[in-house]
């Protein structure tokens, strides 16, 4: 029975991380012609500072941190989706094109009801970069709300 349960857990992580890499191929496949990249012609999402840390707050409250990054490449940017390893963290981004040299930005909001103690949460952009996945984090200490 042991290795029953063993055996469920193990296929329940492959499915999720095979679930995610179908939604990065099927993201690069929606990717106009123009501005899919190649080894010569590619955007680049360079971050200013792709890890922060937010400090502490009590339960309960929210905060939001604006993600600045420069297209470092040498075509326009696209971000395709932006995922949050949690359901506490909302992102937003840029819908426009960041053209060569041009700065973006992904906003995340995290709202911090039900958690607590300290917590390092990630989010993932896919764009038409090589490779398509561009992650910036964030850690931050949620502590108890002493009403």
């Amino acid at each position: 029975m042991r290795i029953f349960g063993l055996f469920l857990v193990a296929f329940s992580f492959f499915a999720c991380v095979n679930k995610q890499k179908e939604a990065a191929s099927s993201s690069e496949n929606t990717i106009p012609l123009a501005l899919r990249p190649s080894p010569e012609k590619q955007a680049k999402m360079v971050f200013d500072q792709p890890l922060v840390y937010l400090g502490r707050i009590k339960e309960g409250e929210q905060i939001s941190y604006t993600f600045h990054f420069k297209n470092k490449g040498n075509m326009p940017l696209q971000i395709l989706s932006v995922n949050a390893s949690c359901g506490c963290t909302t992102p937003k981004w840029s819908k426009e094109l960041v053209q060569p040299d041009k700065k973006g930005f992904i906003k995340v909001t995290f709202d911090s009801k039900g958690k607590e103690g300290k917590l390092q949460k990630t989010v993932t952009v896919y764009a038409n970069t090589l490779p398509a996945d561009n992650q910036v984090a964030f850690k931050i200490e949620v502590l108890p709300n002493t009403k």
